[in-house]
């Protein structure tokens, strides 16, 4: 993985450019700016999921992690969500009826405003029988819906993770080493693009009118998330 001083060493490269030679920026001020840009810049991948190109941030995705829902409440069981949970990929789970214990059910989302009309539907509905059943996603956790007699056993969710941040030795001090513990995941694609985003910001920030119209474009584009 790329450390996070190669990353501000490619940046500085960059802003060395005839284009670029009026940015100047310290390490603390690199972080904070490449930790606000590259969420954006995910969620804009998986929020034009039919049209980009996944690959390149599937370096985020976690597989199978197993959750341990709590007791029944009411309609549905519930468990909660991983701390770096940031989108759903798919979801499963293993589920139990009477003397059948442990069957895989595969689970649908829908919409929360959505569940009463489909937990009361015979089509749509919890159905142990045909190994199904509906969730949503509410605050930090996941609720799967099920039928009378049903009990969620154990949850698999692949998900969409955080990337990671990269922080500074001594917070305090902006010209401070990079710590070496938070590296970054993403390949040199999706890095350059984060390094074009910043470098971009940093000109607008410094109202510099000659870059403001095309790169202002391109940051209204990734904030529609």
């Amino acid at each position: 993985m790329i450390t996070a001083e190669e990353a501000y060493q490619r940046f500085i490269l960059k802003t060395q450019t005839s284009a670029d030679r009026n940015i100047s920026t310290d390490r603390g001020s690199f972080a904070i700016k490449y930790n606000e840009y590259k969420n954006r810049l995910v969620k804009w991948y998986l929020n034009n999921r039919n049209t980009a190109q996944l690959e390149d941030i599937q370096v985020l995705l976690e597989g199978d992690f197993e959750l341990i829902p709590g007791g029944r409440n009411l309609d549905h069981y519930s468990a909660e969500l991983p701390k770096n949970f940031l989108s759903s990929s798919f979801a499963r789970a293993k589920a139990s009826k009477g003397e059948c214990k442990n069957k895989e059910i595969d689970l649908f989302e829908i919409r929360d405003e959505n569940r009463a009309h489909i937990n009361n539907s015979e089509l749509f509905g919890a159905s142990f029988d045909y190994r199904e059943a509906p969730y949503v996603f509410s605050g930090n956790n996941i609720k799967i819906f099920v039928e009378e007699g049903m009990k969620i056993e154990r949850v698999y969710l692949t998900y969409y993770k955080y990337p990671n941040k990269i922080r500074l030795e001594d917070p305090e001090d902006p010209e401070s080493h990079f710590d070496n513990n938070y590296k970054i995941e993403f390949g040199d694609e999706v890095l350059d693009r984060i390094i074009s985003g910043i470098s971009g910001e940093i000109k607008i920030d410094n109202e510099d009118p000659a870059y403001q119209l095309d790169k202002q474009r391109e940051k209204e584009n990734l904030r529609q998330i």
